[in-house]
């Protein structure tokens, strides 16, 4: 296998320090570079072709939402796990939309790391536990109402509500487009809608999205 290049922005330097003493113990990933602010690490992956970047959001500049926007616009083929403390249910989504492929909190322990790493550049969506959580709490006055979703389609809601494609969603999640489009129609089912613009909206009336 490929050894894969990982770059790390993160502007805590001690953080920095960690993530690379866990990261240099996974086989077939190398840290080429790390950096304290997003604009220096866009800089080097216009020259230098880069796998994976572990992204902080609270960064001096631009923010790590910004920075990872600009990141799939160079190579949408760059992995990008947000590492960060923010549990803010708007930054979550705004880092989701803009392409990240994971969403991770920086109390994450080392093997839920090398896990998410795993899974993410195997094509798999990765998001904390209490990221998951936090996402799909249902708004307390209408639980009674909230359809009761599996976890998959949970991970197939959120990746609907992002704008992604049935294709994009089978790679993503690791599954084929027939089973994306039948937890699709369970999902439509489930809230009584008959497309996917109505069937966000009205997850979002829920507070699923």
């Amino acid at each position: 296998m490929n050894t894969i290049s990982v770059i790390i922005v993160e502007d805590h330097s001690i953080f920095i320090e960690g993530l690379c003493g866990v990261l240099q113990e996974v086989e077939n990933l190398r840290v080429d570079a790390t950096f304290t602010d997003g604009q220096a690490a866009l800089e080097y992956l216009q020259e230098n072709s880069v796998g994976l970047v572990l992204l902080d959001i609270s960064l001096p500049g631009m923010s790590g939402t910004e920075v990872c926007r600009a990141i799939k616009k160079i190579d949408s083929n760059i992995r990008v796990i947000a590492l960060t403390n923010h549990t803010e249910k708007s930054v979550i989504l705004q880092m989701l939309q803009n392409g990240a492929d994971g969403y991770l909190l920086k109390n994450t322990t080392r093997d839920e790391l090398i896990t998410a790493v795993s899974l993410v550049l195997n094509n798999r969506f990765q998001l904390h536990t209490d990221i998951q959580k936090l996402l799909f709490a249902p708004i307390v006055k209408n639980t009674a109402a909230v359809p009761r979703l599996t976890q998959r389609e949970k991970e197939v809601l959120v990746l609907v509500s992002e704008g992604v494609t049935t294709a994009g969603i089978a790679d993503r999640l690791f599954i084929s487009r027939q089973t994306v489009e039948t937890h699709r129609h369970h999902l439509m089912q489930k809230f009584g809608v008959n497309n996917s613009a109505a069937l966000i909206k009205k997850a979002g009336e829920y507070g699923l999205i």
